[in-house]
């Protein structure tokens, strides 16, 4: 087998080609260091001239207001004006040559020259070439004097040509080239000094590679300079010693290692199954190991295919969680649990995270383990739960307080007339049934919940169930003389439906539309019957609900903040009962409203 010889390898290839794209790099860097120079000499020829035409034209003002066009002759070439230019003149309105640096051009006809024109200011510009085949540029600026112009100063200059750019050039290129040449040494040196190890080590391996299956493979270490000979020298040792030790406590040895390891690999497994984030970090915040639902709270994958990523590498404890708590971010050692709550964003919603810091203190490693659990639902239960018993004590003090006053005075005073006997009897009734509304829809709600709600369908007329809900919810539309529109079709025919639980629902929506509708508004019931479902619509011109508030208003216990809707009784019961009757009858329930401006309530129940 003839194999090619491992003397340029891999790494010395590298050395040879970073040696090549740094000869290009400097070749780049001439051809830069010359255009630069030409630019900047060009640029620097243009500047020069403005600075000397603004100069001189100033001078030749003053000179011709005291003496006029006899000494232009004089001041031209006094000014040396002349020095490195190709030509200077001033030259009258009609073209005629007051003065020249050739003085026998003075009083003939001075001709525009044609070419590129260019303007700054009150200076204008003409690169051209002339009769003798020179690159110009003439730059002219109006002389005035008096407010009228009087004539004009010009004068050309030399364009820089290559051979003078290449000339001033070459004075600085020895530098700009001589010190990233000594850079490019010095790296070549040092990455040879690199490449080294690593070469020897592929010369052993293409050495392997070229013996047959039944010779014995020699590695030779080498000196440690580096951290890949260090390794190699690690490899080559552990070769041998296994090399070297075949008895039964080595078979021994690895059965143990394999069943550490096993057992290792299914604690990782449970760790990333829970449902819990676990996160396991150095004294320091450092992050040495986290699993997937802890990538998850913290909203950082975006999809399951993600949950594999190392995204967690490089990162402290602090840059997931985004905390500012000295207490769980501590540096000094502790033996005490810390726990601490935090909030985030998701969506339109915030989730509320649990963080638990556990210190780890074992013969291998000091750090924390960090758990992180979503109590979201544990804190909305908390606040529904408040809110309840906030509830249930106001529907219950208040009906009780009434009902005990009413009746201590119907039991103590004896000069209580007949018709107000009756007025304390009707209010103590009043309070009874609203404290027996409240118990039926507390139950109504258990119910719901446990899944025993149930509805009793029949086939019922609807006009007649249409009446029956108007005639109930009539008396509170005149008392806040509120305009109450009805639109039923006549023909409406029947629908099967639990009748009892569908008028409780449209009752109650009426009834909330008059409540949470100031006097002389108005409230529409509009219904009507589609082939496939039939449609009641409720709206009125009330307070409405904000923008934050319209997702909750079907929640159980839900009272809005506006200080208008609190002033009215109410549970908050209501509408999470219509909705789940409206859904257990297939249909839905959907609700649009506008602050200030009114809501608009939409049942929809399938015709079967």
């Amino acid at each position: 087998m003839v194999l090619r010889s491992p003397n340029l390898g891999f790494p010395r290839k590298i050395v040879a080609y970073y040696l090549f794209f740094c000869l290009v790099a400097i070749c780049w860097l001439a051809v830069g260091v010359f255009v630069v120079s030409h630019t900047i000499a060009s640029s620097r020829t243009t500047s020069a001239c403005l600075s000397r035409l603004g100069k001189a034209s100033a001078a030749i003002e003053i000179e011709y207001v005291r003496h006029g066009v006899e000494n232009l002759q004089k001041l031209l070439e006094r000014s040396q004006i002349s020095t490195g230019l190709a030509y200077g003149a001033i030259v009258s309105p009609d073209g005629t040559c007051l003065a020249h640096t050739d003085a026998n051009l003075v009083g003939d006809q001075i001709v525009d020259p044609t070419g590129e024109r260019l303007r700054w200011g009150d200076v204008t510009s003409v690169h051209f070439v002339d009769t003798r085949g020179r690159i110009l540029d003439e730059y002219r600026v109006a002389l005035e004097a008096d407010n009228s112009q009087f004539g004009s100063l010009l004068f050309a200059v030399h364009k820089p040509s290559f051979g003078s750019t290449i000339r001033e050039t070459a004075q600085v290129a020895p530098l700009a080239i001589l010190i990233p040449l000594l850079l490019i040494a010095a790296g070549a040196v040092i990455l040879a000094r690199l490449a080294r190890p690593v070469a020897d080590i592929e010369s052993q391996l293409r050495a392997i590679a070229a013996q047959t299956p039944t010779d014995e493979v020699q590695l030779k270490a080498m000196r440690a300079t580096d951290a890949a000979s260090s390794g190699w020298n690690r490899v080559v040792e552990s070769y041998e010693r296994s090399r070297g030790n075949s008895s039964g406590n080595d078979l021994n040895d690895r059965l143990a290692e394999a069943i550490q390891l096993r057992n290792k690999n299914q604690l990782d497994d449970i760790l990333q199954s829970l449902p819990d984030g676990v996160a396991v970090t150095d004294v320091e915040g450092r992050i040495t190991y986290t699993n997937r639902a802890i990538g998850a709270l913290m909203g950082s994958y975006d999809d399951s295919e993600n949950l594999n990523d190392d995204w967690s590498t490089g990162k402290t404890i602090s840059d997931i969680l985004d905390l500012d708590d000295q207490d769980l971010f501590s540096t000094e050692p502790s033996s005490r649990v810390a726990v601490s709550e935090i909030n985030r964003d998701a969506g339109d919603s915030t989730r509320v995270l649990r963080v638990a810091r556990q210190p780890l203190d074992d013969q291998w490693s000091h750090g924390y383990i960090w758990s992180v659990r979503d109590v979201t639902q544990q804190k909305l239960s908390e606040k529904m739960r408040d809110q309840f018993m906030d509830t249930a004590t106001h529907e219950l003090r208040t009906p009780l307080a009434n009902i005990k006053a009413y009746a201590e005075t119907l039991a103590t005073c004896d000069s209580i007339e007949v018709s107000e006997q009756r007025e304390f009897c009707n209010t103590i009734n009043s309070e009874v049934t609203r404290l027996a509304r409240f118990v039926d829809d507390l139950l109504s709600i258990s119910s719901m919940e446990v899944g025993a709600l149930i509805l009793e369908r029949q086939k019922v007329e609807l006009s007649r169930l249409f009446d029956e809900v108007v005639s109930k919810v009539q008396p509170l539309m005149q008392q806040k003389s509120i305009d109450f529109v009805v639109d039923i079709p006549e023909k409406i025919g029947e629908l099967k439906l639990d009748k009892d639980k569908m008028s409780a629902v449209i009752v109650n929506l009426l009834g909330n539309a008059a409540k949470y509708t100031p006097d002389s508004g108005r409230v529409e019931m509009r219904v009507a019957r589609e082939p496939s479902q039939l449609q009641i619509s409720i709206e009125d011109t009330g307070f409405g609900i904000s923008p934050e508030e319209l997702p909750k208003v079907f929640d159980k216990f839900f009272r809005s903040e506006d200080r208008r809707v609190l002033e009215e009784v109410g549970t908050g019961l209501g509408l999470s009962l219509a909705v789940e009757v409206v859904r257990m009858h297939g249909g839905d329930i959907t609700v649009e409203s506008e602050i200030d401006k009114g809501s608009t309530f939409l049942i929809s129940i399938p015709i079967e």
